[in-house]
């Protein structure tokens, strides 16, 4: 069978999803809906549509993309091109014939062998730096049968494989098909109260929590948590107190936090994307340091 997966980018030379030079794949689809998603083309499942305006000059050119829409999602309106979300399947024909790039289908099919003859171009920096390959998303789990062929392939190869997880994966299916062919996992840990959770993810922590338990209690590969530090949200001394106490209650060590970065929101409007969290500023050093205490404190 030809397994394929929905794949929206490829970062190479990536030193920050793992050990050594990493090649980072990052796979279409999440069952969260965090209001701070420093992916949120990644959260669709199926292909968006990229929507640059700044790039676009209708009178300089014949507007092919007029045309080429079927749903007449695309208007001119004082020589200014509109798109309507709500009208636009994201075919992505507009995208084909606009030669300003100011459209972008984002999302391609790609075969294990494909996949893995766009990473493996990179084996040498692996072998010179103890890299690998990071899966990433989105929630690359989400294709998780795909991924069981594609780390099979990488394992045989000698390729160092991880992968980043939000943890909200069905736990049967993850040992049996990913976990024999891993070697790193950093599980994103976010917020500690359910209530919260619902709030600002769109689901309940508790299978997250469960996930994260059961994991480090029968993997035999490094499980290192990683806390996302968003201000006002998870940035909080009260979760940060409590996501500390239920690590320590359950003897987890490995585990760092993420300053927040605010380069998201230019993906916004590229996407159409509503959300009412638009913090625009980087955390201070002072605001980093105050989070770590939180953690150190209990």
């Amino acid at each position: 069978m030809d397994h394929k997966a929905f794949i929206f980018d490829i970062k190479r030379n990536s030193s920050e999803d793992g050990p050594g030079i990493r090649t980072t794949v990052f796979f279409k689809g999440c069952p969260l809906s965090c209001s701070w998603c420093q992916n949120p083309e990644g959260i669709s499942p199926g292909p968006s549509l990229s929507f640059r305006a700044e790039l676009c000059r209708p009178d300089q050119c014949e507007r092919p993309c007029l045309k080429a829409c079927r749903l007449k999602a695309l208007t001119l309106q004082d020589q200014q091109l509109r798109l309507d979300r709500e009208r636009c399947d994201q075919c992505g024909r507009c995208a084909a014939v606009c030669s300003q790039h100011a459209l972008e289908r984002v999302g391609q099919w790609l075969s294990v062998d494909e996949l893995f003859y766009r990473v493996a171009i990179d084996k040498p920096f692996f072998d010179a730096t103890g890299g690998g390959v990071t899966a990433s998303g989105g929630e690359c789990t989400t294709q998780m049968n795909f991924l069981h062929h594609f780390f099979k392939k990488l394992k045989a190869a000698g390729i160092h494989t991880a992968i980043e997880t939000n943890g909200m994966f069905n736990f049967g299916r993850f040992t049996r098909l990913l976990l024999p062919w891993l070697d790193l996992v950093y599980f994103d840990l976010k917020l500690i109260d359910e209530a919260t959770s619902i709030r600002h993810t769109g689901h309940s922590n508790r299978p997250i929590l469960d996930n994260l338990l059961r994991l480090t209690e029968c993997a035999e590969i490094p499980v290192k948590v990683r806390i996302p530090l968003i201000p006002n949200i998870t940035a909080t001394d009260e979760n940060l107190r409590g996501i500390a106490r239920f690590l320590r209650e359950h003897r987890i060590e490995q585990v760092s936090a993420l300053p927040y970065n605010p380069l998201w929101l230019d993906k916004l409007q590229r996407f159409g994307i509503d959300t009412d969290y638009r913090y625009a500023a980087f955390m201070s050093d002072a605001e980093i340091e105050r989070c770590v205490d939180s953690l150190q404190a209990c």
